[in-house]
């Protein structure tokens, strides 16, 4: 196993009584109820047994310097960060200039790099990556496969069933729905109708007839 993907790597550079001892006292602190203070507990007990050599060292930033780094780790600008934190553009690049020394960095992205490994910035703003349209296709499909059985279990009951960006876009799945072209609302009857709400939003909205065969006998 790799030792980045370990939480403690250097338990396994303890002897026997050193690790039983961690062991022990991780057991003790994670005993209290599930709570801040338990929390707390257990990561004494993991600064207390971490080795000297692997402990973080002090960040070597002022709290401004900090603030100004996080901001731009977080995507800003120069004269965005000097904004969000009502200093000006000179003071900013000021600051930039002086935290790549102490950071011995070439450069800002390699100063943000730097603070994040050691865990001297830890507040930075760091969006979801966007769903793929593959994702966004199978969250779709489950979601209709849990409406089609909602419906099911209530059968003549209208819900809406979906949200739909035009008029066009819900009408042709409201067709495709009522004629069976979807896999997610087969087998079964549905009757859907598309419309607009008063929030000005085109939704569709289905109910669960009946089993084809069992429509069949009735209309025979």
């Amino acid at each position: 196993m790799a030792a980045d993907s370990l939480a403690f790597p250097w338990a396994r550079n303890l002897d026997a009584d050193q690790l039983a001892a961690f062991i022990e006292d991780l057991w003790g602190a994670a005993s209290g109820d599930n709570d801040l203070a338990t929390l707390g507990a257990i990561e004494r007990v993991i600064r207390k047994h971490t080795p000297a050599e692997n402990k973080r060292p002090p960040c070597p930033l002022t709290p401004r310097q900090v603030s100004v780094l996080t901001e731009l780790a977080s995507g800003e600008t120069q004269p965005s960060t000097a904004a969000r934190l009502g200093l000006s553009h000179h003071t900013v690049k000021t600051i930039t200039v002086d935290l790549c020394a102490r950071l011995l960095a070439g450069n800002i992205a390699h100063a943000c790099v730097i603070a994040a490994d050691y865990g001297w910035i830890t507040e930075q703003r760091i969006p979801r990556p966007p769903r793929t349209r593959k994702r966004r296709a199978l969250a779709n499909f489950t979601r209709h496969v849990e409406r089609a059985a909602a419906l099911r279990a209530k059968p003549g009951v209208e819900r809406i069933v979906g949200d739909y960006g035009s008029r066009n876009t819900a009408y042709r799945a409201a067709r495709q729905i009522s004629q069976g072209e979807l896999k997610t609302y087969q087998p079964g009857t549905f009757q859907a109708r598309a419309y607009l709400t008063r929030g000005k939003r085109w939704v569709v909205a289905a109910r669960y007839i009946d089993t084809p065969n069992t429509a069949e006998r009735a209309a025979s």
